[in-house]
């Protein structure tokens, strides 16, 4: 019975990296590297002070902005209701383009004011998963800038195997395939199954040269090696004193049904023409 196999695989898993959203002073420091966290714990704070200020000046500055529009309101009310002949139609149309401007201004004030609340809600830095701390760079007093990744984050629960297969076996594997997993680490054996296979690797010779043309290599090896495809693999369940770690080592076998004959075929007849292009 023809079973897929590789000694090529690797654990994965969903990693966050995390970064500040405001520039600052570290205040507060709780994270720690491989300390367990949930999601919406605090990991870090950043000097609010400056923030809390720019949301005072903004909350004043929108406050001023709403007194300047009801005035002009008022105003134009106020000429709505006068006699054609005590006020004229351009003063009319005057108040009322004055009105709509010191609205516009007003509604601007707002959305600084609300930019100025974001940015001071995120100097506190909250956890956005469950799951390790690995990677900490930081410590209390250092200055962070927004967008610098700092450390990172694996998740919980979000560990897979991925298993790079000779394109030769690939006929021979189907989503939902059960696999076997020996992880170098240890002898104890786990079980997962095939979820996705990629649809694609990088190629050489696509990289475009000074006038967007492939550049393709001059030469051509004599035997051609079949190229290695990522192929997916969900971990069913973690026995219990197991620590997966992202970037271990695997050996996966992908276990075929008895009996089932669905793809030796093709996957003979990709070998027999890897044969076939050595002579």
């Amino acid at each position: 019975m023809y079973t897929p196999w590789t000694r090529d695989g690797r654990v994965r898993a969903d990693v966050v990296n995390i970064a500040p959203d405001v520039s600052g002073w570290i205040d507060e420091l709780h994270a720690q590297n491989s300390r367990e966290v949930k999601t919406g714990d605090v990991l870090f704070t950043v000097d609010h002070a400056r923030y809390q200020v720019a949301v005072d000046l903004a909350q004043a500055q929108s406050d001023s902005a709403k007194v300047s529009w009801d005035r002009a309101t008022n105003v134009y009310k106020r000429r709505t209701q006068m006699s054609a002949d005590a006020v004229s139609r351009e003063e009319v149309d005057t108040s009322r383009l004055d009105m709509m401007e010191k609205q516009a201004s007003y509604k601007q004030s707002v959305a600084v004011l609300n930019s100025a609340k974001i940015d001071l809600a995120r100097t506190t830095y909250t956890s956005p998963a469950s799951g390790k701390i690995i990677n900490l760079e930081l410590e209390k007093g250092d200055y962070v800038n927004r967008g610098v990744n700092r450390l990172a984050l694996v998740k919980d629960d979000s560990y897979y195997v991925t298993g790079y297969f000779e394109e030769t076996k690939i006929p021979g594997i189907k989503i939902g395939d059960k696999v076997e997993i020996w992880l170098m680490a240890g002898t104890l054996k786990l079980e997962g199954h095939v979820e996705s296979i990629d649809s694609g690797i990088s190629n050489s010779n696509s990289t475009p040269g000074n006038q967007m043309l492939p550049s393709v290599e001059a030469t051509f090896a004599w035997v051609r090696l079949a190229q290695r495809i990522p192929v997916n693999i969900k971990i069913d369940q973690v026995p219990e004193g197991v620590n997966l770690s992202s970037g271990m080592s695997a050996t996966l076998k992908v276990v075929v049904p008895v009996g089932d004959q669905r793809d030796q075929r093709s996957v003979l007849h990709a070998f027999s023409e890897n044969v076939k292009s050595l002579f």
